[in-house]
């Protein structure tokens, strides 16, 4: 059972365990925030699942090492995440590094659905906290200019249902 936890609610120690300067990593992820909150806002959606745009998730209990935020529509969505990366739920090590990762996917919309497609997608990895952050604004704000730069419909034309051509790149 997932859980997200709105930012706000949240604690940047779950991502960060040994931060002690916490201003410049919080800043940066109120930036992201209103990042992602823009890219719903012209989609004319809810950002994240609890509405609050970026979270923090629980998993079965335990807090992952993540931020992630989301804006989705039916035709298209943006999701970007700053996370350790872990081998499993049981792997209590925490970073460095930390991945961020966005990305824009569609539907699958193939007869045996596939789960969906990514089209465009930007991954860097950090190795201290407020470059982790910092670089959460970057995917985000690339998330945003992505997302303005065509219509959310539009997006199934650069996947007609096969997942066979090539996505954009950061």
């Amino acid at each position: 059972m997932e859980e997200a936890i709105p930012l706000s609610r949240g604690d940047v120690h779950w991502v960060f365990p040994d931060l002690e300067d916490t201003d410049a990593v919080a800043g940066a992820l109120t930036t992201a925030d209103a990042l992602v909150s823009r890219l719903a806002g012209h989609l004319g959606v809810r950002a994240g699942r609890t509405g609050s745009v970026l979270e923090y998730l629980r998993l079965e209990g335990h807090v992952l090492a993540g931020v992630f935020g989301c804006a989705e529509r039916p035709e298209v969505s943006f999701h970007a995440r700053l996370y350790f990366p872990r081998r499993c739920l049981w792997d209590l090590r925490w970073g460095p590094p930390w991945d961020v990762e966005a990305e824009v996917r569609v539907p699958c919309d193939r007869e045996t659905d596939c789960g969906g497609h990514t089209l465009a997608v930007s991954e860097h990895t950090y190795v201290t906290p407020v470059d982790s952050a910092r670089g959460l604004v970057r995917a985000t704000t690339w998330l945003l200019t992505q997302g303005v730069s065509r219509p959310p419909d539009a997006w199934r034309s650069l996947d007609p249902g096969c997942g066979c051509l090539p996505g954009l790149v950061d």
